[in-house]
């Protein structure tokens, strides 16, 4: 009997593991020698793990700057970081450079399960996408999310089955409570798997999973500050960042400033972090409405323009405790492209742009096999593959002008397997033509 190792597919697996893991450990070297483990958003989660430890979580209050604290960062990763002793970043990084051994494997297993022989090509794309590598070294929830989204993925591309569809839905509970822009998703699963059920004939009441838990949560928060919301942070992108970007593009950094500024006066105004929240909502909202052409497409420009971000502020981390407000897509919003491009020609780290540039390219490369496989297999898609597409296409859009590399980190193990599948599909294709 073939066993592990003499088996010639496991043997390239294991290869090709032993190697990208070998990478994972440099840039944990790398990490600890810079010493840095967090970034701003970082923060956040040690907030709320510092609430939770006393208590303070579950307590109530109607003062909006303690109501954005409570509500902003969802318990899930706060709790994870308890676990191992938030006072020692770098036993947290220890942990999570498993979880990105684990990735990795993930990543090859979900590619031998399509079919793909190249492992060799697989880790090429792989070691151009060093975000991969960079996230797992910070204390963010990238590549806890990765790691769902790669399970998902594997229990997606096999038949269904009442067990597997638990452990869909239990992934998806827990990708909300990881990230907060995934919370609407609950509502997108709940469509797509009704389809599924009107086409099969069958039923889970598995499937509401997610939802009971996203507005049982909004509720929880509702008891905690008065407003039913599932994360301040959809206020905080919508004025902060989305509008205040667009005002900046399309009139001036000045007018932005001012904009934003004028909004927090009136806010401040207000009595309760109630009214606070629906005031940014409403006027959020009225601004959208007034520039609706423009800002949609401002909005879907910078959800397209981040899939292809080649990482800039990420090899960034490597180096110095950086200012997010110095990204070049910050700046490409703000500023406009002729002094972006100005600017980054007198740049100190300018050999970061000649890194870049190989990893831009390899970015276009990966989203045009995606689209060649996908258009070449538009009607073979089934239901669980376009879960995953429609899911994909959601973390993309709803991001807007704020997606980067960072975003797109936990997609990418997907994203590459995908786009060498294509590729090995146009070379046998190829091949056979020439015969």
């Amino acid at each position: 009997m073939t066993t592990f190792f003499n088996n010639p597919a496991e043997s390239e697996f294991k290869k090709y593991f032993l190697l990208l893991s070998f990478f994972m450990l440099v840039f944990l070297g790398l990490r600890i020698a810079q010493g840095d483990f967090r970034l701003p958003d970082s923060d956040d989660y040690f907030a709320t793990a510092e609430l939770l430890k006393s208590g303070e979580y579950f307590s109530s209050t109607s003062d909006f700057v303690k109501g954005t604290l409570l509500t902003k960062r969802p318990f899930l990763y706060p709790l994870l970081i308890l676990f191992p002793g938030f006072s020692n970043d770098l036993v947290i990084i220890l942990l999570q450079t498993l979880v990105g051994f684990f990735n990795i494997y993930l990543i090859l297993r979900l590619f031998q399960k399509l079919g793909g022989k190249s492992f060799r090509l697989l880790s090429i794309f792989i070691l151009l996408t060093p975000s991969i590598f960079i996230y797992t070294h910070l204390i963010m929830t990238e590549v806890l999310v990765m790691t769902l989204l790669l399970l998902l993925a594997l229990l997606l591309i096999a038949p269904l089955n009442a067990k597997k569809m638990l452990l869909i839905q239990l992934i998806l509970t827990a990708l909300i409570f990881l990230k907060p822009a995934f919370y609407l998703f609950s509502f997108v699963n709940i469509l797509l798997f009704g389809f599924y059920f009107i086409k099969t004939r069958t039923f889970s009441f598995s499937v509401l999973i997610p939802l009971l838990f996203t507005i049982g949560y909004m509720g929880f928060n509702k008891e905690r500050t008065g407003y039913f919301h599932f994360s301040s942070m959809q206020n905080i992108n919508l004025i902060d960042y989305n509008l205040y970007l667009f005002k900046a593009q399309k009139e001036s950094t000045e007018v932005a400033n001012s904009w934003k500024e004028s909004i927090y006066v009136e806010a401040e105004k207000l009595p309760n972090f109630k009214e606070w929240s629906e005031f940014l909502a409403l006027e959020g909202k009225k601004t959208i409405k007034e520039n609706l052409v423009s800002y949609t497409a401002f909005h879907l420009y910078g959800a397209i323009r981040g899939a292809i971000d080649p990482g800039r502020f990420d090899l960034m981390t490597l180096i110095e405790k950086y200012d997010t407000n110095s990204g070049f897509l910050n700046m490409l919003s703000t500023a406009g492209l002729k002094t972006t491009v100005t600017n980054f020609l007198d740049y100190k780290y300018f050999w970061i742009i000649l890194i870049l540039i190989p990893l831009f390219l390899i970015a276009l490369l990966k989203w045009t096999l995606i689209f060649k496989l996908l258009w070449k297999k538009r009607k073979e898609i089934n239901f669980r593959n376009s879960y995953i597409i429609l899911f994909i296409a959601y973390a993309i859009l709803i991001t807007g002008p704020v997606n980067a590399s960072r975003y797109m980190m936990p997609l990418q193990g997907i994203l590459i397997v995908i786009a060498v599948i294509s590729w090995e599909n146009f070379r046998a294709k190829k091949s056979s033509t020439i015969k």
